[in-house]
């Protein structure tokens, strides 16, 4: 049980990361195109894989990076949103019956998910928000991200953490026979 919990952790890891690299890359790219922050692209020696992205001066640096942390955060805000809403709502154990039979007259009961599938998507997408929250505060006492935007991100991985713990004692009262 164990293996195959950690084989679906990791392939429910797979969208979340690549989301989290292109939400950062497409602000980078997106910010420097429309505040005009000149930036050049090069093959990084040690990771080749990866672009090397050099602005001309610091302050632009710091500005493209801001931006670009902020639309990280937001991508990742977003999936644990999602993930949560589809919990809080969506839930097998606990959908309304009404809005389940709603859901199936309108060919929408894939909406509709398990507490093993739920469970292990919002483990991910919770990991991946709570990383960026602690790569905004790294960079935050580097004094390369702003500080509203670290307390804010903090605000919101707080938030959303409780949000779906309170969902995973729904469950367990259910589990329990409470409900």
């Amino acid at each position: 049980m164990i293996a195959k919990s950690i084989i679906k952790l990791i392939d429910e890891a797979i969208i979340p990361a690549v989301a989290l690299i292109v939400g950062k890359m497409l602000g980078l790219f997106i910010v420097s195109y429309f505040l005009h922050l000149p930036f050049t692209v090069k093959n990084n020696e040690i990771l080749w894989i990866l672009p090397k992205v050099s602005f001309n001066n610091l302050a632009d640096y710091v500005k493209a990076e801001n931006y670009s942390n902020l639309t990280m955060f937001a991508v990742a805000a977003l999936g644990t949103l999602f993930v949560i809403i589809r919990a809080h709502f969506f839930h097998e154990s606990h959908i309304k019956p009404k809005l389940h039979a709603k859901l199936v007259s309108m060919n929408l009961d894939s909406l509709v998910a398990p507490s093993y599938h739920l469970y292990h998507q919002a483990a991910i997408w919770l990991t991946f928000l709570w990383l960026t929250v602690i790569f905004l505060a790294i960079s935050t006492f580097l004094k390369i991200t702003y500080p509203q935007i670290s307390v804010t991100a903090f605000i919101v991985a707080a938030n959303f953490s409780w949000v779906f713990a309170m969902d995973i004692e729904k469950e367990v009262e259910i589990s329990n026979g409470n409900i």
